[in-house]
């Protein structure tokens, strides 16, 4: 497992909740100006440890590299195949994974065997565990560009189950988890969503408008991006009013940013660039499909290839590339259910979960999970780019590249798919498609 390679997975904010299943939903106060949380942090009884300080046996070898980046890809694709054929798309796989990552320590049997083939791409809990604490802590501590990672447990405290300890301990220990108790009212949401909105760098406002009267837990982890580019455009590099071909037959009107870039590769049926991002540990891929090729085609060509994309990235070839990358902005949100239910994965099936490790009492761990909604958010400029995601998990409770002899030119003026990547890795920590620009 342990090579010189840092996994930095990324730009993520996810968030499990523990709720009731018979109980109806609540309103939440209509708040919308976030303030400071005034509930108590408390820890397990006897524990005063904190983030583990990172170690060499945490780095990712090549195998898991593969296996995340992999699952990424996975995720990503049977995303888009759920979309409409002109929807944009933006996932954050490292924002799905972190949220699943925590879930995973209370997880056992089929249960976690599942999340953790699916998500972790067959990298056991054990394993993710350290390789996620090395990944915030490096994140956290990042120059040049700014990540903000910040995790919490909302305990809802009303007397009828207490957390496990060991549960709170690997929370802390690999997650670096703010942990808060509070009998939970209306109140609680705009209180977390507020936390929500200081952590992500006030980029996202709300991420929950309701939850389960019988609400147990809510595992929030959030996490912003900002980073300028390595080489800034001048302005001759600057073309307004040009034009981008939609998937749906249209024209919009677009600024085009002209730049050239030292790394491409070829994968699949298309052609990528690398763009780094100041510093150069952090990159933006750009990939256009080949002419007549959907991002959703050319997608379930590198998932059923089994494309390696992260060794695409990490090997891509020196050379000189001219990029026409245009300014864009998405957001997207998406109920996940169906789409990891196809992947093989039955927790969202109140017969088959099996989430035992959260709580002490037995009868108040038949749980199972109830919905998993994702929100992104992205900014791409001439200065550089701003993300954030959400991932919501609420858990419903039972009471009972060859080198090219000719200059590279790469115009994203038609539909195409990008990234955000760690270049030491080429794990993608943003995955999108870009179908339309108006």
């Amino acid at each position: 497992m342990i090579n010189k390679n840092l996994l930095r997975m990324t730009s993520l904010l996810g968030v499990l909740v523990m709720a009731g299943c018979t109980a109806p939903t609540v309103p939440t106060a209509n708040n919308n100006t976030p303030e400071e949380n005034k509930v108590i942090s408390v820890m397990p009884e006897n524990y005063t440890g904190g983030q583990l300080a990172p170690e060499e046996g945490m780095i990712p070898g090549e195998k898991e590299i593969g296996a995340l980046s992999n699952a990424s890809m996975n995720v990503f694709y049977n995303t888009l195949k759920a979309e409409d054929e002109n929807a944009n798309v933006l996932i954050s796989p490292a924002s799905l994974s972190f949220a699943f990552g925590i879930a995973e320590n209370g997880a056992e049997g089929n249960t976690l065997k599942q999340m953790e083939e699916t998500v972790n791409g067959g990298i056991p809990v054990e394993d993710i565990n350290p390789i996620l604490n090395y990944t915030s802590y490096k994140l956290n501590n990042a120059e040049d560009v700014k990540w903000g990672v910040a995790n919490s447990l909302w305990f809802n405290d009303n007397g009828s189950c207490k957390m496990e300890d060991e549960f709170l301990k690997k929370a802390v220990s690999y997650y670096d988890a703010e942990v808060y108790e509070k009998v939970f009212d209306e109140a609680v949401i705009d209180e977390i969503n507020n936390w929500i909105y200081k952590k992500t760098d006030h980029m996202i406002d709300k991420v929950i408008d309701e939850y389960s009267k019988d609400a147990m837990l809510f595992i929030v982890n959030a996490m912003a991006f900002e980073g300028e580019w390595q080489e800034q455009y001048e302005k001759n590099d600057v073309f307004e009013n040009m034009k981008f071909n939609n998937s749906d037959g249209t024209q919009s009107d677009v600024t085009l940013l002209h730049s050239t870039e030292g790394r491409y590769f070829e994968l699949g049926e298309g052609t990528g660039f690398i763009k780094p991002y100041k510093g150069g540990q952090y990159a933006f891929v750009g990939i256009l499909p080949d002419e007549g090729v959907t991002p959703e085609e050319y997608m379930e060509g590198l998932v059923n290839g089994n494309e390696d994309f992260s060794e695409a990235v990490r090997n891509a070839e020196y050379g000189d590339v001219e990029v026409y990358l245009p300014e864009f902005d998405a957001d997207y949100d998406k109920l996940m259910n169906d789409i990891y239910k196809d992947m093989g994965m039955d927790p969202f099936d109140e017969d088959k979960a099996e989430f035992k490790g959260f709580f002490t009492d037995d009868e108040t761990s038949d749980v199972w999970i109830g919905k998993v909604l994702h929100k992104t958010h992205i900014e791409v400029d001439r200065k550089g780019t701003k993300a954030a995601a959400v991932t919501v998990i609420e858990v419903d409770k039972c009471m009972a590249l060859p080198v090219f002899d000719d200059p590279v030119v790469i115009r994203l003026d038609r539909p195409f798919v990008y990234a955000i990547v760690d270049t030491e890795t080429g794990t993608p920590i943003f995955l999108g498609c870009q179908n339309s620009i108006k």
